[in-house]
C-alpha cells in the first residue's frame, strides 16, 4: 500500500479569524505569549493530522446543524475545524477556523459572515 503525500493548508478565513484571536487575547498576556502558545498548538494539530488525517472526531456543534464534514482539534483552551479532502496521491489537510474554546462556533460564524462578506 502506497502511502499518500499529506498537505495541510489554511483558508483566508483561518487566516482572518488567527488575527481576531491574537487580537483578543493579546490585552491578557503579551501579544508575544499569544503567537507562541497558538503556534504551539498548530503545530500539534499538524503533527496528529499529519500521521492520521482522520484521527480527530467530526465537530460535535456542527454535526448537531446537520454538517459532517468538519472535524474538530481542541487543546490549550483553542478549538480548529479542518475538512479532509482526499485526492489521488494526496491528502489535503484544509484547517477553516481557529477559535477560542469557549465561542460559541454557530455565533462566530454568523457574525464572521456578516463582517467579512
Amino acid at each position: 500500500m502506497k502511502n499518500n503525500e499529506v498537505r495541510i493548508e489554511y483558508t483566508e478565513t483561518f487566516y482572518n479569524l488567527l488575527n481576531d484571536l491574537i487580537a483578543h487575547l493579546s490585552p491578557y498576556s503579551s501579544e508575544e505569549q499569544v503567537i507562541i502558545r497558538i503556534e504551539n498548538f498548530i503545530e500539534r494539530f499538524e503533527n496528529l493530522v499529519s500521521f492520521n488525517s482522520a484521527a480527530l472526531p467530526i465537530s460535535q456543534p456542527l454535526l448537531e446543524l446537520g454538517v459532517r464534514t468538519f472535524r474538530e482539534f481542541t487543546a490549550d483552551n483553542f478549538r480548529l475545524l479542518y475538512r479532509i479532502k482526499e485526492e489521488e496521491n494526496t491528502i489535503r489537510i484544509i484547517g477553516d477556523v481557529i477559535i477560542s474554546q469557549k465561542q460559541d462556533i454557530q455565533q462566530l460564524l454568523i457574525n464572521y459572515c456578516l463582517l467579512h462578506k
